[in-house]
Protein backbone atom coordinates (compact mmCIF):
# COMPACT_ATOMS: atom_id res chain seq x y z
CA UNK A 1 0.00 0.00 0.00
CA UNK A 2 2.82 2.39 0.75
CA UNK A 3 4.05 2.19 -2.84
CA UNK A 4 0.65 3.37 -4.04
CA UNK A 5 0.56 6.41 -1.76
CA UNK A 6 3.29 8.51 -3.29
CA UNK A 7 0.90 11.42 -3.83
CA UNK A 8 0.10 11.90 -0.16
CA UNK A 9 1.94 14.67 1.67
CA UNK A 10 1.49 13.51 5.25
CA UNK A 11 2.99 16.65 6.77
CA UNK A 12 0.65 18.92 4.83
CA UNK A 13 -2.44 16.95 5.80
CA UNK A 14 -1.43 16.75 9.45
CA UNK A 15 -0.75 20.48 9.51
CA UNK A 16 -4.24 21.19 8.19
CA UNK A 17 -5.67 18.87 10.85
CA UNK A 18 -3.48 20.19 13.67
CA UNK A 19 -3.02 16.52 14.50
CA UNK A 20 -0.14 14.02 14.10
CA UNK A 21 -1.02 10.40 13.39
CA UNK A 22 0.54 7.67 15.49
CA UNK A 23 -0.29 5.07 12.83
CA UNK A 24 0.03 6.54 9.34
CA UNK A 25 -1.92 3.59 7.90
CA UNK A 26 -5.19 5.14 9.03
CA UNK A 27 -4.48 8.35 7.14
CA UNK A 28 -3.43 6.44 4.04
CA UNK A 29 -6.65 4.43 4.13
CA UNK A 30 -8.73 7.60 4.58
CA UNK A 31 -7.16 9.06 1.45
CA UNK A 32 -7.58 5.97 -0.72
CA UNK A 33 -10.57 5.90 -3.06
CA UNK A 34 -12.13 2.47 -3.73
CA UNK A 35 -11.13 2.75 -7.38
CA UNK A 36 -7.47 2.25 -6.44
CA UNK A 37 -8.07 -0.54 -3.93
CA UNK A 38 -7.34 -3.55 -6.11
CA UNK A 39 -8.31 -6.05 -3.41
CA UNK A 40 -11.69 -4.78 -2.26
CA UNK A 41 -11.89 -7.58 0.30
CA UNK A 42 -9.07 -5.93 2.25
CA UNK A 43 -11.12 -2.76 2.80
CA UNK A 44 -8.01 -0.63 2.33
CA UNK A 45 -10.06 2.32 1.12
CA UNK A 46 -12.03 5.10 2.75
CA UNK A 47 -15.50 3.53 2.78
CA UNK A 48 -15.49 2.12 6.33
CA UNK A 49 -13.78 5.20 7.77
CA UNK A 50 -16.32 7.38 5.98
CA UNK A 51 -19.10 5.54 7.83
CA UNK A 52 -17.40 6.20 11.16
CA UNK A 53 -16.48 9.81 10.41
CA UNK A 54 -20.05 10.62 9.41
CA UNK A 55 -21.30 9.50 12.82
CA UNK A 56 -18.55 11.41 14.65
CA UNK A 57 -19.32 14.65 12.79
CA UNK A 58 -23.04 14.33 13.47
CA UNK A 59 -22.38 13.97 17.20
CA UNK A 60 -19.72 16.68 17.43
CA UNK A 61 -21.76 19.25 15.54
CA UNK A 62 -24.97 18.35 17.40
CA UNK A 63 -23.28 18.74 20.79
CA UNK A 64 -21.60 22.02 19.83
CA UNK A 65 -24.79 23.58 18.45
CA UNK A 66 -26.73 22.42 21.51
CA UNK A 67 -24.23 24.25 23.75
CA UNK A 68 -23.95 27.37 21.58
CA UNK A 69 -27.67 27.94 21.06
CA UNK A 70 -29.46 27.24 24.37
CA UNK A 71 -32.65 28.94 23.18
CA UNK A 72 -32.84 27.24 19.77
CA UNK A 73 -35.58 24.65 19.31
CA UNK A 74 -35.09 21.22 17.78
CA UNK A 75 -36.11 22.40 14.32
CA UNK A 76 -33.54 25.19 14.15
CA UNK A 77 -30.79 22.99 15.58
CA UNK A 78 -31.57 20.34 12.97
CA UNK A 79 -31.44 22.87 10.13
CA UNK A 80 -28.09 24.25 11.29
CA UNK A 81 -26.61 20.78 11.70
CA UNK A 82 -27.87 19.72 8.27
CA UNK A 83 -26.27 22.76 6.65
CA UNK A 84 -22.91 22.17 8.33
CA UNK A 85 -22.65 18.44 7.61
CA UNK A 86 -24.26 18.62 4.16
CA UNK A 87 -22.42 16.92 1.31
CA UNK A 88 -21.90 20.23 -0.47
CA UNK A 89 -20.48 21.96 2.60
CA UNK A 90 -18.15 19.11 3.56
CA UNK A 91 -16.93 18.96 -0.04
CA UNK A 92 -16.27 22.69 0.02
CA UNK A 93 -14.23 22.36 3.22
CA UNK A 94 -12.31 19.38 1.87
CA UNK A 95 -11.51 21.21 -1.35
CA UNK A 96 -10.32 24.23 0.60
CA UNK A 97 -8.02 22.00 2.65
CA UNK A 98 -6.52 20.53 -0.52
CA UNK A 99 -7.21 16.92 0.40
CA UNK A 100 -8.56 16.11 -3.04
CA UNK A 101 -5.04 16.45 -4.40
CA UNK A 102 -3.79 14.04 -1.75
CA UNK A 103 -6.17 11.24 -2.75
CA UNK A 104 -5.03 7.96 -4.25
CA UNK A 105 -7.44 7.00 -7.03
CA UNK A 106 -7.44 5.25 -10.37
CA UNK A 107 -6.09 7.17 -13.40
CA UNK A 108 -9.49 6.80 -15.06
CA UNK A 109 -11.30 8.48 -12.16
CA UNK A 110 -8.72 11.23 -11.98
CA UNK A 111 -9.15 11.99 -15.68
CA UNK A 112 -12.90 12.38 -15.24
CA UNK A 113 -12.61 14.93 -12.42
CA UNK A 114 -12.45 12.64 -9.42
CA UNK A 115 -10.29 15.03 -7.42
CA UNK A 116 -12.98 17.72 -7.44
CA UNK A 117 -16.09 15.51 -7.38
CA UNK A 118 -18.53 16.57 -4.66
CA UNK A 119 -19.28 13.08 -3.39
CA UNK A 120 -15.61 12.07 -3.24
CA UNK A 121 -14.55 15.24 -1.42
CA UNK A 122 -17.38 14.91 1.11
CA UNK A 123 -16.56 11.23 1.66
CA UNK A 124 -12.90 12.09 2.11
CA UNK A 125 -13.63 14.71 4.75
CA UNK A 126 -15.65 12.18 6.74
CA UNK A 127 -13.09 9.43 6.30
CA UNK A 128 -10.23 11.57 7.61
CA UNK A 129 -12.25 12.31 10.75
CA UNK A 130 -12.88 8.59 11.07
CA UNK A 131 -9.15 7.96 10.70
CA UNK A 132 -8.37 10.32 13.57
CA UNK A 133 -10.95 8.50 15.68
CA UNK A 134 -9.34 5.13 14.99
CA UNK A 135 -5.80 6.44 15.44
CA UNK A 136 -6.65 7.94 18.82
CA UNK A 137 -10.11 8.35 20.37
CA UNK A 138 -13.34 10.33 20.21
CA UNK A 139 -11.90 13.31 22.09
CA UNK A 140 -9.13 13.67 19.52
CA UNK A 141 -11.61 13.37 16.64
CA UNK A 142 -13.84 15.95 18.32
CA UNK A 143 -10.93 18.37 18.73
CA UNK A 144 -9.94 18.00 15.08
CA UNK A 145 -13.54 18.36 13.91
CA UNK A 146 -14.00 21.59 15.86
CA UNK A 147 -10.69 22.91 14.52
CA UNK A 148 -11.77 22.28 10.93
CA UNK A 149 -15.36 23.46 11.35
CA UNK A 150 -14.91 26.44 13.66
CA UNK A 151 -15.87 28.97 11.00
CA UNK A 152 -18.83 26.87 9.92
CA UNK A 153 -20.12 26.66 13.48
CA UNK A 154 -19.64 30.39 13.93
CA UNK A 155 -21.74 30.97 10.81
CA UNK A 156 -24.33 28.25 11.46
CA UNK A 157 -27.36 30.55 11.34
CA UNK A 158 -26.20 32.13 8.09
CA UNK A 159 -25.49 28.77 6.49
CA UNK A 160 -29.13 27.74 6.72
CA UNK A 161 -30.28 30.81 4.83
CA UNK A 162 -27.96 30.78 1.84
CA UNK A 163 -24.86 28.96 0.62
CA UNK A 164 -24.05 30.21 -2.86
CA UNK A 165 -20.78 28.29 -3.04
CA UNK A 166 -22.47 25.03 -2.12
CA UNK A 167 -25.31 25.63 -4.58
CA UNK A 168 -22.86 26.43 -7.39
CA UNK A 169 -20.76 23.38 -6.58
CA UNK A 170 -23.79 21.10 -6.79
CA UNK A 171 -24.96 22.70 -10.05
CA UNK A 172 -21.58 22.27 -11.74
CA UNK A 173 -20.99 18.76 -10.40
CA UNK A 174 -24.33 17.72 -11.88
CA UNK A 175 -23.11 18.73 -15.35
CA UNK A 176 -19.73 17.01 -15.61
CA UNK A 177 -18.49 16.17 -12.15
CA UNK A 178 -16.07 19.11 -12.11
CA UNK A 179 -16.09 21.62 -9.28
CA UNK A 180 -15.29 25.35 -9.58
CA UNK A 181 -11.98 27.00 -8.76
CA UNK A 182 -11.70 30.39 -7.05
CA UNK A 183 -8.92 32.88 -7.77
CA UNK A 184 -8.39 35.45 -5.01
CA UNK A 185 -6.45 38.69 -5.29
CA UNK A 186 -6.19 41.92 -3.33
CA UNK A 187 -8.09 44.90 -4.70
CA UNK A 188 -5.37 47.16 -3.31
CA UNK A 189 -1.90 45.66 -2.75
CA UNK A 190 -1.34 48.28 -0.07
CA UNK A 191 -4.19 46.87 2.02
CA UNK A 192 -3.35 43.22 2.80
CA UNK A 193 -6.43 42.87 5.03
CA UNK A 194 -8.77 43.42 2.10
CA UNK A 195 -11.02 43.98 0.32
CA UNK A 196 -10.51 41.01 -1.99
CA UNK A 197 -11.55 40.25 -5.55
CA UNK A 198 -12.67 36.70 -6.34
CA UNK A 199 -13.07 35.09 -9.75
CA UNK A 200 -14.77 31.73 -10.13
CA UNK A 201 -13.54 29.48 -12.96
CA UNK A 202 -14.92 26.24 -14.30
CA UNK A 203 -14.20 24.19 -17.41
CA UNK A 204 -11.91 26.95 -18.78
CA UNK A 205 -14.76 29.44 -18.39
CA UNK A 206 -14.97 32.44 -16.04
CA UNK A 207 -18.40 32.28 -14.46
CA UNK A 208 -18.35 35.38 -12.28
CA UNK A 209 -16.35 37.97 -10.40
CA UNK A 210 -17.05 39.94 -7.22
CA UNK A 211 -15.43 41.90 -4.41
CA UNK A 212 -15.79 41.27 -0.68
CA UNK A 213 -14.27 42.45 2.59
CA UNK A 214 -12.98 38.93 3.30
CA UNK A 215 -11.86 36.10 1.04
CA UNK A 216 -14.91 34.05 1.97
CA UNK A 217 -17.33 36.91 1.31
CA UNK A 218 -15.69 37.58 -2.04
CA UNK A 219 -15.98 33.91 -3.04
CA UNK A 220 -19.61 33.76 -1.93
CA UNK A 221 -20.41 36.91 -3.90
CA UNK A 222 -18.66 35.56 -7.00
CA UNK A 223 -20.60 32.29 -6.69
CA UNK A 224 -23.83 34.29 -6.43
CA UNK A 225 -22.94 36.11 -9.65
CA UNK A 226 -22.19 32.80 -11.36
CA UNK A 227 -25.54 31.35 -10.26
CA UNK A 228 -27.36 34.43 -11.57
CA UNK A 229 -25.59 34.46 -14.95
CA UNK A 230 -25.73 30.67 -15.38
CA UNK A 231 -23.05 30.74 -18.08
CA UNK A 232 -22.33 27.10 -17.27
CA UNK A 233 -25.65 26.08 -18.82
CA UNK A 234 -24.23 26.80 -22.26
CA UNK A 235 -21.55 24.13 -21.85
Amino acid sequence: MCDRMLRMDRAAVEKSLNYVFTDETWLKQALTHPSSDQKRSTNLNYERLEFLGDAVLELVVSRELFARYPKADEGLLTKMRSAIVSRAHLAELCGRLGWGEQMQMSPQLEKTGGRTALSILANTFESVIGAVMMDSNYNAARKVSLHLMQESLDRAEKLISVNYKGDLLEALQAINGQGPKYIIELVDEGKPAGPFRARVLWNELELGEAVGQSKHKAEMAAAAVALEKKLYNAQ
